[in-house]
């Protein structure tokens, strides 16, 4: 009973912390990082847990390779998301995008997915400019926009492994494949793209851009200067590169891209160490590997969620990825309380692929449609709209998208295990 007390009272008082913050400090965000490490220490101070479990809970995420390499990870995404960002390379393959495609319905729904390549923190605020120009031209409200530049940046998540979902699922999970994993989430990346779609862009009037058209000069300029992001991919795949070196070796690609005025380089290097990020990474990492030390929850747990019966898993995983998605505006928080009881368990490793999936998916859900979500709180103030009227578009959207993972998760039972 202590060890589940612990757990209890401390995510009580993680919601206080993320709550209370802002009061205390005039409107500051809590920094999400020390909050889930003090999270952490609560658990372990209440469940009793020994000193030495606590320091070894730190210490293990720097010496164990998997977790450590994703924070190179995050660190590296962060750096040449900057420099993408800061000498307008951005900006280069949106123009050149602009002379290449005819249709600014299809505009207004590329923007925001080439910005989704970079998973960066509230990084729908890159795309916001472009959705916000098109979206007027396309007649449509605020709130549409706003949906637009959320939805179509957001399967990003379901298909690049150097996200930090896909990298949490490695990390904790390393008996699974990331790329079974990104191709098994296709059915949820198409109901999501499609949904929205039908919801938001359908309706709109087709307005042609003028002067698009078949490129070579346009095209080549796309290629190369997206080359950064889905170079990672070919080094990764094709040559068996580790994720951190094959970003690594993007990071150098990009010196040859910025044209005659390197001065700032470096500088740009340094400002983009996402330290916020690696932070937050941190103290769930740190999470997990407390609850993971709390061997009555774990056993209890587990044998609910991985039991004889499905449905005890069917019902708790939804139930704590909306609950802590929710309430946290974060995709990784219930997927680090959840991942660790699928990791204790002797599974085989499709059963493992299939059930993290399922996992993903709700916290994704949770996290998507929280109103603490950074990318939709930083579209909300640029489009100018009301949060509760981008909810009524969200509202179309919610039983397609918990359906379908539901679905996905059933047929996926049926068919791999």
């Amino acid at each position: 009973m202590r060890q589940f007390a612990g757990v209890i009272i401390a995510f009580i008082l993680l919601l206080v912390m993320l709550k209370g913050y802002p009061k205390l400090f005039k409107g500051k965000k809590a920094p999400l990082g020390p909050v889930l490490f003090v999270t952490g220490l609560i658990i372990a101070v209440i469940s009793g847990l020994s000193m030495g479990t606590m320091v070894d809970s730190l210490v293990n995420i720097f010496t164990t390779f998997s977790t450590f390499q994703t924070l190179i990870v995050v660190v590296e995404i962060g750096i040449l998301g900057n420099i993408l960002k800061q000498y307008g390379i951005l900006e280069k393959i949106v123009h050149a995008l602009e002379k290449l495609v005819p249709s600014k319905k299809a505009l207004v729904m590329i923007m925001p997915g080439i910005m989704g390549l970079l998973p960066v923190p509230g990084g729908a605020f890159l795309s916001a400019p472009f959705v916000d120009s098109i979206g007027t031209d396309l007649k449509m409200s605020g709130d549409q926009k706003t949906a637009v530049n959320l939805y179509f940046r957001h399967f990003s998540m379901f298909v690049l492994p150097y996200n930090t979902t896909m990298l949490t699922i490695g990390s904790i999970l390393p008996a699974v494949n990331i790329y079974l994993v990104m191709g098994l989430c296709l059915p949820f990346v198409a109901v999501l793209l499609g949904g929205a779609y039908l919801f938001y862009v359908k309706a709109a009037p087709s307005v042609k851009v003028e002067g698009a058209g078949l490129s070579m000069g346009a095209l080549k300029d796309v290629l190369w200067y997206l080359s950064p992001i889905y170079m990672a991919l070919v080094f990764n795949t094709v040559f068996g590169l580790d994720m951190y070196v094959s970003i690594l070796i993007c990071i150098l690609l990009t010196f040859f891209m910025i044209g005659k005025d390197k001065s700032q380089y470096i500088a740009t290097i340094v400002k983009g160490f996402g330290l916020d990020t690696v932070l937050m990474l941190v103290g769930v990492y740190y999470m997990q590997n407390i609850v993971k030390s709390l061997d009555v929850v774990m056993a209890s747990v587990g044998s609910v969620l991985v039991g004889q019966s499905i449905i005890g898993f069917m019902v708790i995983v939804p139930l704590v990825g909306l609950a802590f998605g929710l309430s946290t505006g974060l995709s990784l928080v219930p997927m680090g309380i959840l991942l660790p009881f699928v990791a204790a368990m002797d599974l085989p490793a499709m059963t493992q692929t299939v059930y993290a999936i399922y996992i993903l998916l709700w916290s994704f859900l949770g996290y998507y449609f929280s109103p603490f979500h950074l990318c939709q709180l930083l579209s909300i103030k640029y489009m100018g709209c009301e949060t509760k009227s981008v909810y009524r578009q969200h509202v179309k959207m919610m039983p397609f998208l918990c359906i379908a993972s539901v679905a996905i998760f059933v047929m996926y039972n049926m068919v791999l295990l």
